[in-house]
């Protein structure tokens, strides 16, 4: 960088999109008339492989334009790795077209503990949403345009409770309820993705 231009160079594609990032932390943050970057030199190299930031959206759903932004901030952050955290106790939250009480019952819940647990009573609000399969393709292309990989989350065997509301034969008790403030059998399941709140 000097008093003329900036030049990026990269031996590797993610390499020069990183130092696309790099100017972009140059870039000052008060809004002025003028923009002024400083004449800098900068050799830059990852330390580690594996640079990543989780996201829970089984517990707390979120839309998929905040995700997409929590992507860019991924990748401003010259991090590589999205951890996309799709299922719990609290809601299973990505389609599965062969068992698609997955979403219609796991997906959602019929009231969420308040506070810490055990928390202090339960909102008694249902309370979910999901992604569908397209949906998933699109943040993962997304993602993949910035450079980052996408870890999908599906625990199990633990932490399967919505599964288990779906399909109680999962369980090793098949015949006991789901306990507690977790997933509830839903009388009417809504149908379709629901889009999630867009405050959270």
């Amino acid at each position: 960088m000097d008093n003329t231009k900036a030049i990026i160079s990269g031996l590797t594609a993610p390499g020069a999109f990183y130092g696309v990032q790099s100017l972009i932390q140059l870039l000052p943050v008060e809004k002025s008339t003028l923009l002024k970057i400083p004449a800098v030199s900068i050799t830059d190299a990852p330390a580690v492989h594996y640079r990543g930031l989780m996201l829970d959206v089984s517990r707390h759903v979120f839309p998929l334009d905040f995700i997409k932004r929590y992507i860019d901030y991924i990748a401003l952050h010259k991090m590589n790795y999205f951890h996309w955290h799709l299922t719990d106790d609290q809601g299973w939250r990505i389609e599965i077209k062969k068992y698609p009480k997955l979403t219609q019952i796991g997906g959602y819940r019929n009231g969420t503990i308040i506070g810490r647990y055990p928390g202090t009573g339960n909102t008694n609000q249902q309370y979910g949403g999901f992604y569908t399969q397209e949906q998933v393709k699109e943040v993962v292309k997304y993602a993949a345009e910035r450079f980052v990989t996408v870890v999908p989350e599906i625990e199990m065997p633990g932490h399967g409770s919505a599964a288990i509301a779906a399909y109680p034969f999962l369980s090793c008790f098949p015949e006991k309820p789901t306990y507690y403030f977790l997933i509830k059998r839903v009388t009417s399941p809504p149908t379709g993705p629901v889009t999630p709140p867009t405050k959270q």
